[in-house]
């Protein structure tokens, strides 16, 4: 039997926006993002560029599709962040040898220094919001907010 959601429920006349899930996650990325806006600028570099720098850590070489996909952004507008990396000397494009029509990335030695440099800031932003919160907390919320994406990618409500 399902519990009475009505608090959360934003059809409910009971629910209140301080009780939603859903701005409550947009609160805290809002504030965890706003203060690393201010951080990575002081770098030179932005948050779409950190985040392609990340993806890159993880998976490299990487296609401008694989990147787009990991970082929850357009192709398009991937394709200009890897540009201006390129630009700045972060990143390099090469075609995949078995298939020109696909571009792979890959970190230049400055976009893995520049990777290095950012990572243990970005480590204390994130201690910072997790202070006080258990890991047990932590991996319940990983848990649940991957139930709720999984759910999300299911067939649209209409």
């Amino acid at each position: 039997m399902m519990e009475d959601r009505s608090d959360y429920d934003p059809s409910s006349p009971a629910f209140r926006l301080e009780n939603s899930p859903f701005y409550l996650m947009t609160h805290a990325d809002f504030k965890y993002h706003e203060d690393m806006d201010k951080v990575l600028h002081k770098h030179g570099v932005s948050k779409p560029i950190y985040r392609v720098l990340t993806v890159l850590r993880e998976q490299e070489p990487a296609s401008i599709g694989a990147i787009a996909e990991a970082a929850l952004t357009k192709r398009s507008t991937i394709s200009r962040i890897i540009d201006r990396m390129v630009e700045q000397g972060l990143v390099s494009t090469e075609p995949n040898p078995d298939d020109n029509r696909v571009t792979e990335v890959r970190l230049t030695s400055m976009g893995q220094q520049t990777l290095r440099k950012l990572t243990p800031i970005v480590g204390r932003q994130l201690a910072r919001a997790m202070e006080g919160v258990s890991n047990e907390d932590i991996d319940h919320l990983l848990r649940t907010l991957k139930k709720i994406s999984a759910n999300l990618s299911k067939l649209p409500i209409e």
